[in-house]
């Protein structure tokens, strides 16, 4: 059962392509504020170091820095369709870790005091989707595979 019952192949895989692009520009956005949050604003990466270390988040000297400047240029990539899996890997990794050390025992919803795991626990899914499908049709990923393609055939 396909939710597009009546509409051909070609269409499907549009609408899903369109999906795709949704969900790119989605999580970059948020990413790239994030990061640029995390490594522009209030003292920049150096600022949360220590806030990592009091999370027991492993090497928070160098997971602050990873953590900012992921979110940020990994944002741009993933909003242009660029490397998409290779940085959404990245931001599995940083939801996974923000789950475990910031959020966890917190609720799916924000509390009255503002903590909550929701956020995480859908950007983490978001990441992970797109670490499995690719960035889809209508990214730089997709148009330099089928340049590659197309060059090594000949045509």
């Amino acid at each position: 059962m396909t939710l597009l019952p009546r509409l051909g192949e070609n269409t499907q895989q549009l609408a899903s392509d369109i999906g795709l692009l949704v969900l790119r520009l989605a999580i970059g956005v948020v990413f790239i504020a994030h990061g640029w949050g995390d490594a522009a604003q209030d003292g920049g990466a150096a600022a949360n170091v220590e806030n990592y270390r009091e999370a027991g988040i492993p090497l928070p000297e160098l997971s602050a820095w990873f953590g900012a400047y992921l979110q940020l240029v990994g944002g741009i990539l993933v909003l242009l369709g660029a490397l998409t899996r290779l940085v959404c890997a990245g931001f599995a990794v940083i939801m996974a870790g923000a789950l475990i050390f910031v959020h966890a025992g917190e609720p799916l919803v924000l509390t009255p005091d503002g903590s909550g795991s929701g956020f995480a626990f859908i950007m983490l899914a978001a990441s992970l989707a797109l670490l499995g499908t690719g960035a889809g049709r209508f990214s730089t990923d997709r148009a330099l595979i089928t340049r590659r393609t197309r060059s090594s055939s000949g045509a």
